[in-house]
């Protein structure tokens, strides 16, 4: 299983997850011709979440433009009357997605997540999921990064191969009707503690109940949820203990709702850090910050934009 993390791991959802990533069926089509009814034909396996340029995918197809992925699921018995979410990472440029014939999302943007309650399109048993993907040859008018592009621009000699398809993880995640749908940590202005901005969705806010508690810390508050599905409060900390490069602490924060729906869990992570600007001298927490970059372009030989595991990035 490639890239067998969390992928998500700023809004933490991990105890109601499984991973998509692996090996699926995959299709080129090149002419543009085929539909959701008439894709079938599959005749290579590819393995997500690697562009199908890389060697690492298994197809290593260069300014192929057009192509589809297939690949079956079960939903675990134990997720039955939660409502279930696919959750795609990121596709380039253009997807399409069914499930069980049922089209389901639609997204345009080669580096933005997206995701889709599937749980009306499930039946019995294994489920169908197909994906159809569009990556332009010419990537001009799209963000494309330093992908290269055909016909080539002014900058092509510094670009590097394109990154076409599924690279990033796919993934489902169950939830109740009324969950989670936002959860934003940041330090306080006098970086004494966390404010809070949570937003939650679904047809039981009201009365809805989050509690949320800062991971080793005795901090911890219950708040309503706002008829309009808002939280906001600041959770302050006995010893606030400041990020920098020297000390790069960070709190976790667990935040659980509850409803007439149920229960919802997320974890999210923030420092305690302000930065400051006057002309060109950067400050950290009040204290002037020396800062010599280093560029790093991001690619990997054998699986391109991807990482191939959280080494990698480290």
């Amino acid at each position: 299983m490639p890239r067998p993390a969390y992928p998500r791991p700023h809004f933490d959802r991990s105890h109601a997850w499984l991973s998509l990533d692996g090996s699926w069926d995959f299709r080129a089509d090149p002419d543009r011709r085929h539909t959701a009814e008439t894709a079938d034909g599959y005749d290579q396996r590819i393995t997500v979440p690697f562009a199908w340029e890389t060697p690492a995918s298994g197809i290593a197809a260069h300014w192929l433009q057009t192509a589809w992925y297939r690949r079956t699921f079960t939903v675990p018995a134990d997720w039955t009357g939660r409502r279930i979410v696919l959750h795609f990472g990121a596709v380039h440029h253009e997807a399409t997605v069914w499930v069980n014939g049922t089209e389901v999302a639609h997204h345009e943007g080669g580096y933005t997540p997206f995701s889709a309650d599937v749980t009306d399109a499930l039946g019995d048993g294994g489920q169908l999921l197909v994906v159809r993907v569009h990556s332009p040859a010419d990537k001009l008018g799209i963000a494309h990064g330093k992908q290269r592009s055909m016909p080539r621009d002014d900058y092509d000699g510094v670009c590097f191969t394109p990154s076409s398809g599924i690279w990033q993880s796919v993934w489902l995640e169950h939830r109740p009707a009324t969950h989670l749908a936002g959860l934003r940590l940041r330090p306080t202005d006098d970086l004494t503690g966390i404010t809070v901005d949570a937003s939650v969705h679904g047809p039981h806010t009201d009365g809805a109940q989050l509690r949320l508690r800062v991971r080793g810390e005795s901090t911890a508050a219950t708040v309503n949820v706002d008829p309009d599905g808002r939280v906001r409060t600041d959770l302050l900390l006995s010893a606030p203990r400041l990020w920098s490069p020297r000390d790069p602490h960070l709190y976790h924060v667990d935040a659980e709702l509850t409803s007439a729906d149920g229960t919802d869990r997320v974890t999210g992570y923030t420092g305690l850090r302000s930065v400051t600007v006057d002309g060109e001298t950067l400050f950290l927490n009040g204290e002037r910050l020396f800062v010599r970059g280093v560029l790093d372009q991001g690619y990997w030989p054998e699986t391109g934009i991807t990482a191939p595991d959280d080494a990698a990035l480290r």
